[in-house]
This record gives C-alpha cells, structure tokens and sequence, in this order.
C-alpha cells in the first residue's frame, strides 16, 4: 500500500477544527418561485480560519448550500446581503440571461447591505458549475457554493461526488497550505466496490493546483462543465484551473470486499497535500468496469466556428489592477458570428481569463484546429499567449476577467458586446 500523502487533519489545532464543525454544506433543490433557495451572505461569527480574517459564509455553511438541478428545470434563488458592503452573485459557468449574470455596472447594479433580489433562470447545459460573490475578494472569504445541473435520465455511475475546493493560509508552523474539500480537510468518500464513480472537481481558490489521482484509472469526462470525449488522465495528473472545474470517471477497481482507499492528493513544493480519499464499500458482484466511459450527452453548443472573416481583438493581461467599475468593450459581434480573441499575459504568473456568457475554444497555432473541450476558465501561462475563439449567441455585455494566479488581483476586465 502506498504511504498516504501528508494529511493535515492531524496537524489542525482544535480551535481550527472547531471552525470547520458544524460547516459542512447543505444540499438545496430547486423549489418553486414561490419558495426560492435562500443564499444569504453574512460574516460568520465563529474563529478566524487559518488566518484568514472574518470569513463570509452563504447560510453559515462552508462552502455554501449544494444546490442541484435538472437540465432545463427553473432554479430560483433569493439573494440576501447581511455584509457591510455591496455584493453580487455570479453563476460561473451557466449560460444565464444577460440581466442575470451579477457583474455590477454591466449587467445590473449590486445588491446594496441590508437588501436581496430574487433570480430564476433554467439552466441550459448540464454539468458542474458553481456560483460565487462576483468580488473576488468575497469569493477568497469563503462565499461559494456548487451548482450541479444534472443530465436528464439515470446516472451511469455508482457514485457521484463533487469536490469543491478552497484553499486558505499556510500553517504558520509547518508551512504547508491548508487545502479544504467541502469544508472538511482530507475527506473520506465512498463508492462501491468495483463501481466507477463521478468526481466533479470544483477549483473555488485563487490557486493553479496540481491535481494526482494515486494508482487508479481515471477519464476526463468534461472541463468546465462541457462534457468531451472521454480521455485517460496521463498520469493521473490535471491543473485545476482557478475557477475552473474537471469532471472525472475513476474506477474503483477492486475485485471485491473492502480494499484500500484510492488516494487524491495536491502536488506542492515541499510535499503533496492529501486532498481526499475514495473509499471502496461493500462486495463486489461484478468485475470492475475496464472500458472507455461512454460520452456524457453533449450540451447545445455549437458545433462549428468559423474562423474566416471572425471579429478578432486582443486583450492584455497585467500588470496593474483593472477597472471594474467601467468595463471598456473590447469587441462587438452579432449573436451566432465568430469572434477570436488573443489572450496576451505580461506577467511572469499565470492568469485565468473567465469568460461570461458562452465557452470558448482554445485555437491551435497556425488557426487549424482547437483543443477538443470547451473552457469558460482559460489558463493562461506567464509571459505567454493564447487564442480562443467562440460563437456567442445570446445578447448583452459580457464580461472578460483575468484574475493573477495566487490572488484576488484582476489584471484585466473587459466586456463583449452580443447584438
């Protein structure tokens, strides 16, 4: 068996641990207009985590409610503000109504403290997405949770789990970062022997993260929420994109009875960090599953870009903090045209580029092709470039955040217009 990676549920001291209890995530279902999901942020009253500073929680729960619900019903949420300052909830990945997508002074205003607003919309792709304050520095505090939109008919997998990580401080002592799943550090998961389990990996930190599924077999089902066709995870190893998202299928592949867990850990440079474990349970009564997952069902997106003639536009990436507060255009085009984007990062970190309102493709060298998944979160390396190119179709401003790799700074902020 293989030595488990450096774990810090035992280096947490009890004050910290007590943060933790009692703030484990409630699942929410979709309800009717009449009875909406209830996201109210405020300041929780409990110990500073990590260092951290006063965390802001959506109902009290670190990370916020699980909210889940099937592709095409209406989810209706009641946003409240109990902070001393403005806040805004964005749905990070989700293909919302313009008016709806909570950037402020582009898509509306921001709720005010002491006020709410109530939204509804009906997700049009399934997959794992997540919603979050649109502040960064809100979101750092802990306001967060995960919005899984799930596929219509039974689920092929014999357990499906969503990961939704933050990460906070490192310990002053050993130096090592504190990495939390769902609220809880090193969680234990189960799936049944010899089944293939749905991980759905939610990076929720302001860290590119380095993701290594110990010995076992495991396939990139979608990224960012977009199924593709499935691929084996080389290695064992992905980025986790800050903000971005990795659906996996992983074998738990036991010929029966109770086995040892299968081990997920953050590679770091001192040492990997054990992010979580799959636990295996109960017998098996068939062989575990050795073929290629079939594909999840494909999202309405479209199925050709054309690049000839697209609109084409650039946008830098740092230094120096960008406006928010007066989103320049950067392009416009009209609704199901082409649009190619160069994405120019100037500084020695990477940044992840989000893009609202439609994924985009990350184009090839020489425009002849794209990597075969859709990205709403786009890494970009330092001093590097990178093209993408989307086909947008729904109208309104939407915004292109660059966010700097390990902080809150925006490095850049522009908006696209869809006419």
């Amino acid at each position: 068996m293989r030595v488990p990676a450096f774990s810090r549920r035992a280096a947490l001291s009890g004050a910290a641990a007590l943060t933790l209890s009692g703030l484990l995530p409630r699942l929410a279902f979709a309800q009717s207009a009449a009875a909406p999901v209830s996201l109210k942020a405020a300041t929780a009253d409990r110990i500073e985590l990590a260092g951290a500073g006063p965390i802001d929680l959506f109902e009290g729960g670190l990370p916020g409610p699980f909210l889940r619900v099937k592709k095409g019903e209406t989810l209706s949420v009641a946003a409240a503000n109990a902070l001393k300052a403005p806040m805004d909830v964005t749905w990070h990945g989700v293909r919302v109504p313009n008016a709806l997508d909570g950037v402020p002074g582009l898509t509306g205003p921001a709720i005010a403290p002491g006020a709410s607003r109530t939204v509804s919309f009906a997700p049009p792709d399934a997959g794992t997405f997540w919603y979050h304050a649109f502040d960064a520095a809100q979101t750092r505090r802990a306001l967060a949770g995960a919005l899984i939109v799930e596929e219509p008919g039974p689920s092929p997998f014999g357990a499906d789990h969503t990961l939704l990580i933050q990460t906070w401080a490192p310990d002053p002592v050993l130096g090592m970062p504190l990495i939390t799943v769902n609220g809880a550090v090193s969680p234990t998961l189960q799936a049944p022997s010899a089944a293939r389990a749905r991980l759905r990996l939610i990076n929720a930190s302001v860290d590119f993260l380095k993701l290594h599924v110990v010995d076992a077999q495991s396939w990139v089902m979608a990224i960012d929420g977009q199924p593709t066709s499935p691929f084996v995870l080389k290695d064992g190893r992905a980025q986790l994109v800050p903000g971005g998202r990795i659906d996996l299928a992983l074998d738990v592949n036991l010929s029966g009875g109770a086995g040892d867990p299968i081990i997920l850990e953050i590679e770091t440079p001192k040492a990997p960090v054990q992010l979580a474990l799959i636990a295996p349970v109960g017998a098996s009564t068939a062989p575990a599953p050795t073929a290629t997952p079939a594909a999840l069902p494909a999202n309405a997106l479209p199925t050709e870009i054309p690049l000839q003639g697209a609109t084409r536009a650039e946008l830098a990436l740092g230094p120096g903090a960008a406006n928010l507060a007066n989103l320049p255009t950067l392009f416009s085009v009209a609704a199901g045209k082409s649009a190619v984007v160069t994405l120019a990062n100037k500084l020695e970190e990477p940044v992840a580029v989000h893009f609202h309102g439609m994924p985009v493709r990350v184009l090839d060298g020489a425009d002849d092709g794209w990597k075969p998944w859709w990205h709403d979160t786009v890494p970009v390396p330092g001093k590097a470039t990178v093209r993408v190119a989307l086909r947008p179709d729904a109208a309104g401003k939407w915004a292109i955040l660059g966010q700097k790799g390990g902080s809150t700074e925006i490095v850049a902020a522009a908006a696209y217009e869809v006419k």
